[in-house]
């Protein structure tokens, strides 16, 4: 059989219920919820696009995740969690360049905010995942801070450098580091869908 008589015996015997909204293939969400959520995120090297996905994991998987980047269209959205990873004591750029066009339009819809940053939960980083809900515009949020990672040879040269001369003065080495938890990232997502 040719492949156009194939696709042709496929449709023709109920091939088409891969399409249909009814397909099992199409069902992407395990436990769709009944609000559209977003998580919005800012990132350099990855780490936290990692944490959005495991905080979406963590709600069951009912949350679009967006790379802010992509200038996504959030007005379809009910809820929206904002992150950032913080670099040299500053949120991701394009994040902020972002809320500070949208946040106006989108401050009501945020419900949590998170920043990933190697000064852990530290009264620095509690600066940080403040300055971060302050951009949002957006009142009585939930707001976290995992600490962060670094993988050398991810590193552009002037990051290198500059990480190279922060271990340098702790007087520690200069090595890769992993300090995100998946396990923190997933009990966030939880409290989350807790707080609506």
């Amino acid at each position: 059989m040719n492949r156009r008589g194939f696709l042709k015996t496929i449709l023709a015997g109920g091939g088409l219920t891969l399409f249909s909204s009814e397909g099992y293939a199409m069902k992407l969400f395990p436990n769709p919820g009944e609000h559209k959520w977003a998580i919005l995120f800012g990132t350099r090297y990855g780490s936290t696009r990692d944490a959005s996905l495991w905080i979406s994991e963590g709600m069951g998987g009912i949350s679009d995740v967006f790379d802010v980047r992509e200038n996504p269209d959030l007005s379809s959205f009910d809820y929206l969690v904002i992150g950032s990873g913080i670099y040299f004591g500053k949120v991701d750029q394009p994040l902020e360049a972002f809320l500070s066009k949208k946040a106006s339009f989108i401050s009501g819809k945020i419900k949590a905010v998170f920043v990933v940053c190697g000064a852990g939960d530290s009264p620095r980083a509690q600066g940080y995942v403040d300055l971060l809900a302050g951009l949002c515009q957006a009142k009585s949020l939930l707001k976290r801070i995992f600490p962060g990672r670094v993988t050398k040879r991810l590193l552009n040269k002037e990051d290198f450098k500059v990480q190279e001369e922060v271990f340098k003065r702790r007087n520690s080495p200069f090595e890769d580091s992993d300090n995100l938890q998946r396990k923190d990232c997933l009990k966030f997502g939880e409290e989350i869908l807790k707080t609506v």
